[in-house]
């Protein structure tokens, strides 16, 4: 090729990446989010716990190793800040199998409320045969302890149907990291809703469930596992499973144990504040746009410290 030629051709060639550099330049900022919010960011939560139980304050983000469907992750966000505020739903069981454990419950309530960040903002939700909210989202003290007040227990338990009522009331919270708070002594009676509809919600949501499940001392099961004896008995194989999908916890608590000054019940609802104050944030863009299916997420720490967060989440 002649010399002349060449430097035609280079021309050319240099005129065309010229263009194609314009028109990726002048590309609208739609369109250029467009390629991006076809991408979830995937926020998990996770807390982390020392051979001794303690909750482990101080780590980087290179000390995380996030995996989904097997495969590392590049972490986008990470954070621990105790003072982040929460949208917490509490949605209190008061079918009639509560009626003697209520005003005891919801004075542990009342003290949760005390205890949590002032900027939380919380709404309190009963359920027997159906599901009543009792209080809208606030941040005052006051309206959530006159609302405990009007809890009154009768009737059925549509555990289903309060827990896929808040799971959709929840997303109206004002802060971004949310949690639901359970607290029921029955097994769901009378829902609409199924346990797999609710669990595929949990897994749809970013947030954490905790659970008390409060069991008759009379009727707990000699093998220690799972299920208790009793027709209306807490079912904490439920309430394990909505735990575990999410990131959070399922306490079962006898109810010979939930009266009194510092008491179990009481202790439990301290120690999850004090969990919501102590958890990373962890979030990352995976390499698949949003396609209905459940893919699986694993978290861990170099140091080898135990690490409970959500199991994996429904890309919808």
């Amino acid at each position: 090729m002649k010399l002349r030629d060449s430097i035609a051709l280079a021309i050319v060639l240099g005129s065309i990446c010229t263009a194609l550099l314009a028109a990726q330049r002048s590309e609208s900022p739609e369109t250029q989010d467009n390629l991006r919010v076809d991408v979830r960011l995937v926020n998990i939560y996770a807390t982390v716990i020392d051979s001794s139980g303690r909750y482990v304050n101080g780590l980087k983000k290179g000390d995380f190793l996030v995996e989904e469907d097997g495969r590392r992750q590049t972490l986008a966000h990470f954070d621990q800040n105790q003072n982040t505020p929460v949208s917490v739903g509490i949605v209190l069981d008061t079918s009639g199998s509560m009626r003697l454990k209520l005003d005891t419950a919801t004075d542990a309530v009342d003290q949760f409320v005390r205890t949590i960040h002032p900027d939380d903002d919380i709404f309190l939700m009963s359920f027997d045969s159906r599901p009543y909210l009792l209080q809208d989202f606030t941040s005052d003290r006051t309206k959530l302890r006159k609302a405990l007040r009007y809890a009154d227990a009768e009737g059925g338990t549509a555990l289903y149907d309060a827990l896929e009522k808040a799971l959709a009331k929840i997303k109206s919270g004002a802060n971004s990291k949310r949690a639901i708070l359970l607290i029921t002594d029955g097994q769901d009676t009378i829902s609409g809703s199924t346990f797999a509809e609710v669990r595929q919600r949990v897994r749809e949501s970013e947030l954490l469930v905790y659970s008390l499940g409060i069991f008759p001392t009379s009727d707990v099961n000699p093998t220690g596992r799972g299920r208790f004896r009793g027709a209306d008995t807490v079912d904490m194989n439920v309430l394990k499973t909505f735990a575990s999908d999410s990131g959070g916890r399922a306490y079962p608590v006898s109810d010979s144990m939930i009266g009194g000054k510092n008491s179990q019940f009481e202790r439990i609802l301290s120690q999850i504040a004090e969990e919501l104050r102590s958890q990373y944030t962890l979030a990352y863009y995976p390499s698949h746009p949003d396609d209905g299916q459940f893919h699986s997420v694993r978290v861990t720490t170099r140091y080898g410290y135990y690490v409970r967060a959500r199991r994996g989440y429904v890309a919808r």
